[in-house]
């Protein structure tokens, strides 16, 4: 029976990946596959052989990656030969444009020929657009969240096909008149979340002082769990923290407002119709770098498309503790502010969302390729 199965390989490096995977794979016969790769511990039960975890990608910015790339082309190397050896008929990347992309080219150099699709296109409208070209030399498709991403990749050699995002599986959250939690996303990677929790400290001291009368609800990863807990042990408010995916639609019914990491956390927030303030900080070089390459003006999706800011956002050397504090305090105490940021997020989600399952979509194109 062994002999029958097809072999894919998965590499997916950060959390938003990992979601992605899971759900794919759940949707796809087993029985007729064997999946070996890189992911994270929602993907781990589908997969036969792990090589790394996403715990193992630590690094964001330009000049953290710059300390790993040694370390990174290792890995590299290593998951290349494991490809090469084990044969697989098909490989998907999923997310991490920059680590997959040099991982794809060592292997098409090595004379690997099968199938490789990449789930997630770079953000080539944001910067570094000639990495559309560079996609499209060694990928056979690409699966786009955004349909306005398919004008960057209408090139021969590769096949884009628009898939929607995730947040089309997402629950709005019922409107009530009295909610439990203000939620704190940090962030899925170790030095996002050492980054941004003094930011956090800040706003928690404010609620307490202030005598505001909500919990705290941090959503996390578990192996990121303990590193949480460890930050918050000397807050005053009553602060829960889960790593249980299941149950974070349940947690979320209850949540007033939410203070976001941006990235894809700030959409998931804003399809689940909470009020969010974003905040982000990358370090100083790298900010200094992406200051003169990029081509937005926001960080966060929402902004992006509808080019103007309705969610608002303390980011790099804006988010001070002063800035911090009076976004947020407007957004607690202002209800018209609430409503009015909920009211035009509306208006742009179709935007981002497709009519059907992106992983539907997803699970029907891969099969296609056996």
């Amino acid at each position: 029976i062994e002999l029958n199965k097809k072999k894919i390989f998965i590499c997916c490096t950060e959390q938003s990946g990992d979601n992605i995977c899971a759900n794919i794979l759940s949707r796809l016969d087993l029985k007729k596959f064997i999946i070996d790769g890189v992911c994270g511990s929602r993907s781990s039960e589908f997969i036969s052989n792990k090589y790394y975890d996403i715990s193992d990608f630590k690094s964001i910015g330009l000049v953290e990656v710059l300390f790993s790339i040694y370390k990174y082309i290792k890995m590299i190397r290593y998951l290349k030969n494991q490809i090469i050896n084990n044969d697989y008929d098909l490989v998907i990347c999923i997310d991490s444009p920059d680590f997959n992309y040099h991982l794809v080219k060592s292997l098409r150099k090595s004379k690997f020929f099968k199938k490789i699709i990449q789930i997630v296109a770079p953000t080539v409208w944001a910067w570094r657009e000639s990495r559309a070209k560079k996609f499209s030399d060694i990928y056979d498709d690409i699966f786009l969240l955004f349909d306005f991403e398919k004008k960057y990749f209408q090139y021969s050699n590769i096949n884009a096909t628009f898939i929607g995002h995730p947040i089309y599986h997402i629950k709005k959250r019922t409107i009530k008149n009295k909610y439990k939690y203000i939620a704190f996303l940090p962030g899925s990677r170790e030095n996002e979340i050492n980054k941004l929790f003094k930011y956090f400290d800040i706003i928690e001291k404010f609620i307490y002082e202030k005598n505001i009368n909500y919990k705290i609800f941090i959503p996390t990863l578990p192996h990121l769990t303990e590193l949480v807990r460890k930050k918050t042990k000397y807050w005053n408010i009553e602060t829960l923290i889960s790593d249980e995916y299941s149950k974070f639609d349940k947690f979320y019914e209850d949540v007033y407002i939410s203070v976001t990491c941006s990235g894809t956390a700030s959409l998931e927030i804003a399809k689940r119709n909470i009020p969010q303030m974003v905040i982000y900080k990358l370090n100083i070089f790298t900010e200094i770098i992406l200051r003169i390459f990029i081509k937005i003006r926001y960080a966060c999706l929402i902004n992006i498309v509808s080019k103007k800011t309705i969610i608002p956002e303390v980011v790099n050397s804006n988010l001070t503790s002063k800035n911090l504090i009076n976004v947020f305090h407007q957004l607690i105490k202002n209800t018209d502010y609430q409503n009015d940021q909920i009211k035009k997020v509306n208006k742009y989600l179709h935007l981002i969302e497709s009519d059907q399952s992106p992983y539907d979509i997803s699970v029907k194109k891969i099969l296609s390729f056996f």
